[in-house]
C-alpha cells in the first residue's frame, strides 16, 4: 500500500457525516454503572428532595435573570480547536470527506490492522506491476476496491484505487464482486455506491454501508411522592411566631395513599452488523423497589401504596407503614409533639407543654408531667401523672394509670388507678380506685355507672364532690340534641307551610316557573327534615333513658370523710361525719346509704 493510502486509512474513524454519527454512537451507547450513579445518588430514583433541589435552582436562576447578573455567555473556540474540527475530515476539491477505519477487509474477508492489505484486484495485478517497475516504465494496474470494516463491524468505508499504465477504470460489478467475496450484506448504500462507480472518484475513502445499531432498553425509574430524609419543620403559631414543640417529624397517612410510581424498564432492540450478523441491545435495569412492611403495589404494579394507617418512615433502603410510633426515650425537645394515626409507644417520660394525640393507644412507661394526652383508644401510664394544674388525659375508651395528681381526666368507659387528688374527672362508665390508697381526695367527679373506691376525702375535710349517673359530657350532647331538635321542628313546619302555599298557586294556575322549581325542591327537603328528626327524637330518647337509670349507681368506699358532696340524679348529700364500709344509691326520689 502506498503512504498516501496509508494517510487515508488513518482518517477512516470520521465518517461522511461525522458530527453526527458521533451523536449517534452517544444515543445508543449503554450506560454503565458508573454513569447511572452521580453525586453518590442513583439518576434513576427521583425523590421528594430532587423536586426541591430543582424548584430552588431554577428559582436561582430566575432571580439572576431579573437581576442581570448573568450576562450574554459567549463560546469561544481555541485555535487548537479549531484545527482539531479541521482535522475531522480531508476533503477534496468536490468537497466529498476522506474517511477512514480500523480494519481492513482482507480476501478472505476477515478484518486486519490499522495499514492493512490491498483488495484482491490489487493482488491480482502485483505481478505485473514489478514487471513494469523493472523495465522503468509506467506501472500497470487496472483500478482496484479497497474495503474498509470498523472494529464494532458496524461500517464499511470505501476507497478506489486508480488504474495505471492503461489499466481498465473501476465498474460497477467490480465493487459488488468485492462486497459479495467479503460477505458485506447488510446495511449497503446503494445509490452513493452507484454515484463512486460512475464518477470514478478515486483516492477517496467513502462510508458505504452501516449496520444496524442495537438500542438498548430504558432503565427503570422510581419516583418518590414522601421524603426519604427525616427533617424538622416547625410549626407557626397563631401569632407569626414558631411553635419549636411542633417538629412534624411525623408522615401520618391513610390506607391507599400514593408512595412511590414505578416506571419498569423496557426491552432491547437487537441491531445487526455489515455482515447481517445480529448486534445483542442490552436490558433496562431496575433500581431497587422500595418496598417494606404494610406497602404494597397498585393492581397494576406500577405503584407502591400504603396498605393502613400509621407512620411512613425510610430505613433501610424501603418505605414501611408502621402502626405504633415508638419513642425509645423521652417526649422533649428532641422529639416535639406528636400527632400520630396509629398508637403511640413512649418509653420515657413525657414532659411539661408537651401534647401527644394518637388515633389508636397512648403507652407510656415513665411519667407524664403537665403535658396533653389524647387518644382515640386507652391510655395506659405505667408511673402515673403529675398535671401541675394543665396536664389533660382524653381517652375514647380506658384510662389507666398508678396515680394522677392535679389534672383532667376524662374516659369514655373506665378509669382505673391507686389514687386521684385534686383533679377534675369524667368518666363514661366505671370508676375504681384499688392498691395500697385506693383514695378520692378534692377535686371532683363525675362517674355515669358506679364509683368503688377505698377513701372518699381526707381528715381535713378538703372539699370533693361526687356526681353519679350523669357526666358534663353527656349533659352537654343532651342540650346539643335538644339544640338540634327545635331546629329541625322549626325548619319542616317552614318547609310545610311553603309547599302548602306553593301547591295553592299550583291549582289556580298563577305560579311562576321560579316558584315551580322552589316547589319540587322543596318537595325533595321535606322527607330530609323528617329523617333528622326522627334520628333526633330517638337520640333524645336514648340519653333521656340513661338518666333515669341513676338507680343502678352506686358510690361504694370503706370510708367517706366530712366535706364531701355526693349528687345522683336531682339530689344532693353532704357528708358532716366520717362514714364507714358504706354505700349511696338513689332510691324513691332520694340518696340512701346502706353497708358495703
Amino acid at each position: 500500500m502506498s503512504d498516501k493510502s496509508l494517510i487515508f486509512s488513518m482518517f477512516s474513524k470520521f465518517l461522511d457525516n461525522g458530527g453526527e454519527d458521533e451523536q449517534a454512537e452517544r444515543e445508543v451507547r449503554p450506560q454503565t454503572e458508573d454513569s447511572k450513579m452521580a453525586a453518590g445518588r442513583d439518576q434513576r430514583i427521583e425523590t421528594v428532595e430532587d423536586w426541591n433541589d430543582a424548584e430552588r435552582t431554577r428559582r436561582e436562576r430566575l432571580e439572576r435573570e431579573l437581576t442581570g447578573e448573568n450576562g450574554s455567555e459567549e463560546t469561544e473556540y481555541t485555535a487548537g480547536t479549531e484545527a482539531e474540527a479541521d482535522g475531522l475530515g480531508v476533503k477534496d476539491s468536490g468537497g466529498s470527506d476522506y474517511i477512514g477505519s480500523e480494519n481492513r477487509v482482507t480476501d478472505d474477508g476477515s478484518a486486519g490492522s490499522l495499514g492493512g492489505r490491498m483488495s484482491r484486484s490489487n493482488l491480482e495485478n502485483g505481478s505485473a506491476a514489478e514487471s513494469w517497475k523493472a523495465s522503468g516504465e509506467e506501472e500497470y494496474r487496472d483500478a482496484g476496491v479497497e474495503l474498509t470494516v470498523s472494529d464494532d463491524r458496524m461500517a464499511v468505508s470505501l476507497m478506489l484505487i486508480e488504474p495505471s499504465g492503461g489499466g481498465s477504470d473501476i465498474t460497477r460489478e467490480q465493487i459488488e464482486q468485492e462486497l459479495e467475496a467479503h460477505r458485506i450484506t447488510h446495511g449497503i448504500d446503494e445509490e452513493k455506491v452507484n454515484a463512486i462507480a460512475s464518477e470514478k472518484l478515486y483516492r477517496q475513502m467513502f462510508l458505504i454501508a452501516r449496520g444496524t445499531p442495537a438500542i438498548d432498553g430504558n432503565d427503570g425509574r422510581i419516583k418518590d411522592y414522601f421524603p426519604r430524609e427525616a427533617k424538622i419543620k416547625y410549626a407557626s403559631k397563631g401569632n407569626g411566631g414558631i411553635d419549636f414543640k411542633s417538629m412534624n417529624l411525623i408522615h401520618n397517612v391513610q390506607k391507599g395513599e400514593l408512595v412511590c410510581e414505578l416506571t419498569m424498564p423496557t426491552e432491547p432492540q437487537d441491531g445487526m452488523d455489515v455482515f447481517g450478523q445480529p448486534v445483542r441491545g442490552k436490558n433496562g435495569t431496575m433500581p431497587p423497589i422500595p418496598q417494606g412492611k404494610n406497602v404494597v403495589y397498585s393492581p397494576e404494579r406500577d405503584k407502591l401504596l400504603t396498605a393502613c394507617e400509621g407512620n411512613l418512615t425510610f430505613r433501610s433502603g424501603r418505605f414501611q407503614v408502621e402502626n405504633v410510633f415508638v419513642v425509645s426515650g423521652n417526649v422533649d425537645n428532641s422529639i416535639g409533639n406528636i400527632d400520630f394515626t396509629g398508637s403511640v409507644t413512649i418509653h420515657g417520660d413525657v414532659f411539661e407543654g408537651y401534647t401527644v394525640k394518637a388515633k389508636g393507644d397512648i403507652t407510656v412507661m415513665g411519667i407524664v408531667e403537665g403535658a396533653v394526652l389524647q387518644a382515640g383508644g386507652s391510655i395506659l401510664l405505667h408511673k402515673g401523672m403529675r398535671g401541675m394544674k394543665s396536664g389533660v388525659l382524653e381517652a375514647g375508651v380506658d384510662i389507666t394509670a398508678k396515680f394522677l395528681e392535679d389534672c383532667t381526666i376524662y374516659a369514655q368507659h373506665n378509669i382505673q388507678a391507686e389514687y386521684i387528688i385534686n383533679s377534675e374527672v369524667s368518666c363514661g362508665n366505671d370508676l375504681t380506685l384499688i392498691g395500697k390508697r385506693g383514695a378520692f381526695i378534692a377535686g371532683s367527679c363525675a362517674v355515669h355507672n358506679c364509683m368503688n373506691v377505698k377513701t372518699v376525702g381526707a381528715s381535713s375535710h378538703v372539699s370533693t364532690i361526687v356526681t353519679l349517673g350523669v357526666t358534663p359530657q353527656l349533659m352537654e350532647e343532651v342540650e346539643k340534641i335538644s339544640v338540634d331538635l327545635v331546629a329541625v321542628s322549626r325548619k319542616q313546619a317552614e318547609t310545610a307551610k311553603d309547599i302548602s302555599y306553593l301547591n295553592g298557586k299550583l291549582k289556580d294556575g298563577s305560579i311562576t316557573p321560579r316558584q315551580k322549581e322552589r316547589l319540587a325542591k322543596l318537595k325533595l327537603e321535606a322527607p330530609i327534615h323528617n329523617l333528622k328528626e326522627k334520628r333526633l327524637k330517638t337520640q333524645a330518647a336514648d340519653l333521656a333513658r340513661q338518666l333515669r337509670e341513676v338507680g343502678k349507681c352506686r358510690l361504694t368506699a370503706a370510708e367517706v370523710h366530712p366535706g364531701t358532696v355526693i349528687n345522683i340524679g336531682d339530689c344532693k348529700m353532704t357528708i358532716v361525719k366520717r362514714e364507714e364500709s358504706c354505700s349511696f344509691y338513689y332510691l324513691d326520689g332520694e340518696i340512701r346509704k346502706g353497708i358495703r
